[in-house]
């Protein structure tokens, strides 16, 4: 038996994004459904334990838990038809509407809509991605998995652990593995420094004297059923291991926290163009995909800093299916936004509407500055500027550029750090 469910949107997934997309929407007037292959709604909140979230958007911080309650809640009021445990497995254009098919507990559904807002987060990269040898024995883990043993489950990954990579979720898991009572820690990067928000080296590694060493990567893992250990490496400034520097660390567990991917397989599937640098979706000034009707939002965009920026990204979203359902115009031709070479990733990648907000960028730096201008030139000329104290590949940047300088170069605007 198939179950349809006919909708204006459907939105696919229930984390912090799909969720504040839902609600936006859902508090325009358009009939919506939540899409979550979870068990619950909530996504990657439910698991961080931790405060912090919500200091831009509700002025307080909190923990992830009561950021996406408050959401959660929301969309009750608003009667939004939530169908968690369900699995979107295909997605087709079927006589101008899309058609979801799903599989769940209660058999095979069938979602039909004018618009798709696909908020399907990112995943974590293996260790098999950074090509670490070894053998493969039990008490090898990501920085996510450890989270959601020990927040949810009360569970601890050993007793000596060793974590590997310099980012935010590797920092906040050993602040919280220390107050957990792991006996032993110790985090290697090969960054010369943490690559994460300053907030989180202070409060999560300096404060409790949790030991690390940069320049310092895992060449292979050592152990047949459990992790032994570990044999650390010295690496040059282009991260080439310098030989005999090999050292064996001894340890019962490996936790790996290094870097994110956009879940974007499914979009791909469908035929969205996919940008290299991101790993996520080519999108529009609303993150409308290059499939029309078919929106992106979140961390399936790019992997965001903080929680508020991902969430905006949805409320933009909102705006933008609302001007797809109704029709609004769209330019003859779209204005291409590039990043220059000091760039490492900008989103969105062109303005395609004809006309609306102001543009809403997020860019990440290629290279560390003090003092930096985040410039928008076209033809060789300054279009816009403006400054921060410091600009590093580990922050991601928020620009809000005036649609009215991108819309006087429709040869297209080029976003630069100097």
């Amino acid at each position: 038996m198939v179950i349809e469910v006919g909708k204006d949107v459907v939105v696919v997934g229930g984390g912090p994004s799909g969720l504040a997309a839902a609600v936006r929407l859902a508090e325009l007037g358009y009939g919506v459904a939540v899409v979550e292959s979870g068990d619950e709604l909530g996504g990657i909140l439910i698991q961080c334990i931790h405060d912090g979230f919500g200091t831009k958007l509700f002025g307080k911080a909190l923990s992830g838990p009561e950021f996406a309650s408050s959401f959660i809640e929301r969309l009750g009021e608003l009667g939004v038809e939530a169908w968690t445990r369900t699995h979107v497995v295909r997605g087709r254009l079927e006589g101008g509407s899309w058609v979801l098919t799903a599989v769940s507990p209660r058999g095979v559904l069938r979602f039909r809509s004018r618009a798709v807002v696909y908020a399907t987060g990112c995943r974590e990269r293996t260790p098999f991605e950074i090509c670490v040898g070894g053998t493969r024995p039990a008490g090898v883990y990501t920085a996510g998995l450890v989270q959601r043993l020990v927040n949810l489950y009360g569970v601890l990954p050993g007793r000596r652990v060793l974590i590997v990579g310099g980012g935010d979720v590797g920092m906040i898991v050993a602040r919280h593995l220390y107050l957990e009572g792991v006996e032993e820690l110790l985090i290697v990067f090969p960054e010369p420094w943490f690559a994460c928000l300053p907030r989180n080296v202070q409060q999560c590694v300096l404060d409790f004297g949790i030991p690390f060493r940069p320049r310092t990567i895992v060449k292979e893992i050592v152990g047949k059923e459990r992790v032994e250990g570990a044999v650390l490496v010295r690496v040059d400034e282009k991260w080439q291991p310098i030989k005999g520097t090999e050292e064996f660390y001894p340890c019962d567990a490996v936790v790996f926290s290094v870097g994110l991917v956009p879940n974007a397989s499914q979009l791909e599937e469908l035929g969205a163009e996919i940008d290299p640098r991101t790993r996520g979706p080519v999108v529009n000034e609303y993150f409308e995909t290059s499939l029309r009707g078919v929106f992106a939002v979140g961390n399936l965009l790019t992997p965001f800093d903080y929680v508020d920026d991902a969430v905006e990204t949805a409320f933009i979203a909102a705006e933008g299916v609302s001007k797809h359902l109704s029709g609004e115009a769209r330019r003859d031709k779209p204005i291409p936004l590039r990043p220059s070479p000091n760039v490492r990733l900008l989103v969105p990648h062109r303005v395609e509407w004809a006309s609306g907000r102001d543009v809403t960028l997020f860019l990440r730096p290629s290279v560390e500055r003090e003092n930096p201008r985040i410039s928008v030139r076209s033809g060789g000329g300054e279009l816009y500027h403006t400054r921060r104290r410091y600009a590093r590949p580990s922050l991601m940047e928020r620009v809000e550029l005036p649609r009215g300088l991108v819309e006087s170069s429709p040869e297209g605007v080029v976003v630069d750090v100097e």
